[in-house]
């Protein structure tokens, strides 16, 4: 499996932060064409958290579905809504697991488990953590995080898995 390199992670978001709010949505559109099964999962799964955090959400999505996209662009197949299920329902309970962990295992799992695309794991985890060194900041709570994290490791996961061939 091919590894996203940090340099396309980093041009990805710097790329994507340039855009628009006309740009940003005319891209969103293009992932609810090409993947409207995972664009579906991250609306529902954001729709009940507060509005600064789902757009935080939608707009860490699309960063990371460039990412994919720039990297693979003729290997992302189609990812189905069971696909998607599945892998959050693994991830959950991987989550779990880590919950009873004996600390020293914690590390040792947390890296091998962790993500296939670890540029794009320390973007995702960059943004929750950084946020609050903007001009602006959006306040997550650790529920926020631990709940985004969840969500994007699917979605990580999941668009990793829709590469390989």
């Amino acid at each position: 499996m091919k590894t996203i390199t940090e340099e396309l992670v980093e041009e990805t978001w710097q790329e994507t932060a340039r855009f628009n709010p006309k740009q940003l949505s005319k891209q969103i559109k293009n992932v609810g064409t090409t993947q409207p099964n995972l664009l579906t999962f991250i609306l529902e799964c954001t729709q009940d958290i507060d509005q600064e955090v789902k757009e935080l959400a939608v707009y860490m999505f699309l960063n990371v579905y460039r990412m994919f996209q720039k990297s693979f662009p003729k290997r992302l197949k189609k990812i189905s809504a069971k696909e998607i299920i599945d892998c959050y329902e693994h991830n959950e309970k991987f989550i779990a697991n880590l919950e009873v962990a004996h600390d020293k295992f914690y590390d040792r799992i947390a890296r091998v488990e962790l993500s296939e695309q670890p540029y794009v794991m320390k973007y995702v985890l960059d943004t929750f953590f950084e946020a609050p060194e903007e001009d602006d900041p959006i306040t997550l709570t650790e529920e926020d995080i631990g709940y985004l994290f969840l969500l994007f490791k699917t979605v990580i996961d999941i668009l990793n898995k829709a590469t390989e061939t």
